[in-house]
């Protein structure tokens, strides 16, 4: 799906910029990520705390979108409108990791240890970086 149909879909919304709303997303993402980065991660659990990574960088794009005047339901299409907004944006390890959790979510795929170790560490790198060069100032 392109940018212009998933404005067509209304998936991309013009809002109000929000900035209660964003400090809110910011410290949910703190949470899962610290979750994360505490827990006991093994084999048998490895997949679960890959979907909370990406639910801790999503929240981060997301306020990062409601920073910017948009909101955004769709995460294929939160991807291409960032494509937009952050000219250094890795919209690559993004779907990658979209697709790698949606598997987890809707498909009961489960991740290698390893693997998963290094999405984790890769996820919560982009979201740094999105935070140190677009948030750091909320």
């Amino acid at each position: 799906m392109d940018l212009d149909e998933c404005y067509k879909k209304n998936f991309i919304k013009k809002t109000r910029i929000d900035k209660e709303l964003v400090q809110s997303l910011i410290e949910m993402s703190k949470i899962k990520e610290d979750s994360v980065k505490n827990a006991q991660v093994n084999e048998t659990n490895i997949s679960a705390y890959v979907s909370m990574a990406y639910d801790s960088l999503r929240e981060i794009l997301e306020a990062l979108c409601i920073l910017k005047g948009y909101k955004v339901t769709s995460h294929i299409c939160l991807g291409e409108l960032l494509k937009t907004l952050v000219s250094d944006f890795d919209f690559n390890s993004f779907d990658r990791f979209r697709y790698v959790r949606n598997g987890i979510n809707y498909y009961g795929t489960k991740v290698d240890y390893q693997q998963g170790k290094e999405i984790i560490l890769k996820m919560f790198k982009l979201k740094s970086e999105i935070i140190n060069n677009h948030l750091k100032d909320i």
